[in-house]
């Protein structure tokens, strides 16, 4: 009898869950706000539907999804669930690899959390939650999302920092988003389509850009925490470091209150002048604010350099990929980025582009010396993948 798996990926402003039986994917589940309340979508065989949930509710996820389980009859009690994934944010060797939920995982936990709280906050209160209702008696593995990195050369890895300093605090450049990239090499892959030199850009509320040389990751732009690389909805992405010590000083910025501004107040919002993090709603309004456009002219440029820069780094490239939110949905944003690389070989098909949205498609022309794609990324399925083959 196939095992049946709770599949969880989860932050502060969204949660999502789902249920497997075997490799197949039987109820998927979306937590989140909408405007001033919460709501569930719910997606199985039969069709989706939106269910409004209280706060309480979404505060409360995996106890209002495990009673949908039972009511659906998908499972008679939660005795019935085998096994249970997690994605797993945080810095640290300890961390590089999938691991077993247990009292040691939860120490390196708690460690990481000092050195990026508030992407390890969320994933620890709902590891707290799985442990409380399933009592230890089924086994929880942390998924890393940065595994997919460890193939990264040392000279992606280090910093110019003191080596010694580096090694005995683990500061080192462990990239994420690679269950997301894991997913989208594991597709092209089994649909023969994987190139030998790729650049993915994973656009979202998070941005990264990966250099993948045969399948495995030698550079990505996300570094010791998610903070790093691109500028992103919130995030700060690269900054002078000096800069940063004159403006915690000139702000009187520390400790938490520095990581909250670097996380949750910079990115495009920062940009924007407090406008939105939301790009959509700022290619509404940038035809009569210009503090938008910069913000989104800013946000492609650094992407823009980053593809080029990887495309040294690879010596080459066969396939530029977009995944991510922004990336699998906004044709407007993509022409936006490749609009300053023609010169690279870029050729886009302004058709396929404005006719692709959250699908898998080619969007660049027949006469591209690149070739350019839209491949939707599954981090479910890849988190999935990687719990059955840690279980069994």
């Amino acid at each position: 009898m196939d095992k049946k798996y709770l599949i969880v990926n989860t932050g502060s402003a969204s949660k999502k869950y789902a249920f497997y039986v075997g490799d197949k994917e039987q109820a998927f589940f979306h937590f989140e706000k909408e405007g001033s309340g919460f709501i569930v979508t719910l997606k199985q065989d039969t069709g989706s539907e939106k269910i409004q949930i209280t706060k309480n509710d979404f505060d409360k996820a995996i106890d209002y999804l495990l009673n949908i389980l039972i009511k659906k009859a998908f499972i008679s009690s939660i005795n019935d669930i085998n096994g249970i994934g997690v994605r797993t944010v945080a810095p640290g060797v300890y961390f590089e690899d999938n691991r077993l939920i247990d009292k040691q995982f939860l120490k390196h936990m708690k460690e990481a959390g000092k050195k990026a709280p508030l992407h390890v906050e969320a994933i620890s209160l709902e590891i707290n939650k799985l442990i409380k209702i399933f009592k230890n008696k089924v086994p929880v593995i942390g998924i890393s999302d940065s595994t997919f990195h460890k193939s990264m050369p040392v000279k992606s890895k280090l910093y110019g920092i003191n080596l010694n300093d580096a090694k005995k605090h683990e500061i080192y450049r462990y990239g994420y988003h690679g269950i997301s990239l894991g997913s989208i090499v594991n597709k092209l892959k089994a649909n023969n389509e994987l190139s030998d030199k790729m650049i993915i850009c994973h656009i979202g509320g998070g941005v990264s850009i990966t250099a993948v040389k045969d399948g495995k990751s030698i550079d990505t732009t996300m570094g010791f925490t998610p903070l790093e690389g691109m500028i992103m909805a919130t995030r700060v992405g690269d900054i002078d470091s000096g800069a940063l010590i004159y403006l915690s000083e000139a702000l009187k910025l520390s400790g938490d209150k520095l990581k909250q501004y670097l996380n949750k107040k910079c990115g495009l919002l920062g940009l924007s002048a407090g406008l939105s993090d939301d790009v959509r709603e700022l290619l509404k309004a940038e035809s009569e604010n210009i503090d938008a456009k910069n913000a989104l002219d800013i946000y492609a440029y650094k992407i823009q350099k980053q593809i080029g820069a990887y495309m040294a780094t690879l010596g080459g490239l066969d396939t530029l990929v977009f995944s991510g939110t922004v990336g699998e949905r906004s044709f407007k944003m993509r022409e936006r980025i490749l609009g300053g690389l023609e010169g690279l070989g870029f050729v886009l098909d302004k058709n396929k582009n404005n006719a692709t949205d959250n699908i898998d498609a080619i969007i660049s022309t027949q006469e591209s010396q690149i070739k350019i794609k839209v491949v939707k990324t599954d981090e479910m399925v890849q988190i999935a993948k990687e719990t059955r083959e840690f279980i069994i």
